[in-house]
């Protein structure tokens, strides 16, 4: 039976730890998806400012501490890049380009925009002209072409999956040895004469006229040029408001406004750290942040679980 996390926390950084310290802390299951050895924190030469460290200690060593305070409470965690949130599956869905992962609550804790927003040549130019970050929402646009997907895990073989309804030929693009997903999935794919895997692939540029009209893809040593009419890109370059638009309402700069127990607009999603909208940014406020958010998400959970406990019943 597939795993259902109470909790999972997207991001690594003093928010999220602090978040999965609590939460883990009071029994709940809790997932925390990083990328390993990135973010502020963690890029940080000396932290001086942080209480209980009087001759300072390095932004490394501090979040190595917390995470192993984490993995005491037996918090996993995952080594992927989010892709998204599917907010209208019971239990939601985060999309990572590994796994595609259940939970009842989501804390958003990804930092600054450090996942995503840095674009490839030409996709924003042809984003809405050919390029797409999703396959259920614009495959039915793609009869009788050639698309591409690029990116890795379940998500694109799900995706790529869709696409056989429509599309003439499909092809995967992975940076890797193989296109690692769900062996199910891989399979069918595999046995589709429409689909093709092409691995140790690296999307350089996209070009087009007024529409895409071709991918450049350098494949190992040699630059190779695709004619698609298609690309969905799950590569984790989705800015801001592409990855929270649907999730919360973003100020100006992007950034997810909550209310002061670090809810959005969507029931079960919470936001905590630099990713949310407020003055200052500072390790302390993120932990404060983390702290806060985790306890609302213990609350929200236990509430949860006694209904539905309470409907089984009757």
């Amino acid at each position: 039976m597939e795993k259902i996390y109470d909790l999972v926390i997207i991001g690594g950084g003093p928010a999220g730890l602090t978040s999965a310290i609590y939460a883990g802390r009071s029994n709940l299951s809790v997932l925390v998806v990083e990328k390993e050895n990135v973010g502020s924190l963690y890029m940080a030469h000396l932290v001086d400012n942080y209480p209980g460290f009087p001759v300072g200690i390095s932004g490394k060593g501090l979040q190595l501490e917390m995470k192993k305070q984490a993995l005491k409470y037996n918090v996993e965690f995952l080594n992927a890049t989010f892709l998204g949130i599917d907010i209208y599956s019971a239990p939601k869905i985060v999309k990572t380009d590994k796994i595609n992962v259940k939970a009842n609550a989501i804390i958003i804790a990804t930092g600054t925009g450090k996942f995503g927003g840095k674009k490839i040549a030409g996709e924003k130019e042809f984003l809405g002209k050919g390029v797409s970050y999703c396959a259920t929402c614009d495959g039915a646009f793609t009869r009788n072409m050639t698309v591409s997907l690029f990116g890795q895990g379940d998500e694109v073989a799900e995706e790529a999956l869709f696409l056989t309804k429509y599309s003439k030929e499909i092809l995967i693009f992975t940076k890797d040895d193989t296109l690692q997903c769900n062996q199910e999935l891989f399979d069918t794919l595999t046995a589709n004469e429409k689909v093709k895997i092409i691995t140790n692939a690296e999307l350089q540029e996209l070009k087009g006229s007024e529409y895409l009209d071709f991918a450049v893809v350098k494949i190992g040593d040699e630059i190779k040029e695709y004619a698609i009419q298609y690309a969905f890109m799950y590569l984790g370059t989705k800015n801001l408001s592409e990855l929270y638009g649907e999730v919360a309402n973003l100020d100006k700069e992007g950034y997810i406004i909550t209310d002061e127990n670090l809810k959005t607009d969507v029931e079960g999603i919470f936001a905590a750290g630099d990713i949310r909208s407020k003055k200052i940014r500072q390790v302390t406020t993120a932990v404060s942040d983390g702290t806060i958010a985790g306890m609302e998400v213990i609350k929200y959970v236990l509430i949860n679980k006694k209904k539905n406990a309470v409907k089984e019943n009757n």
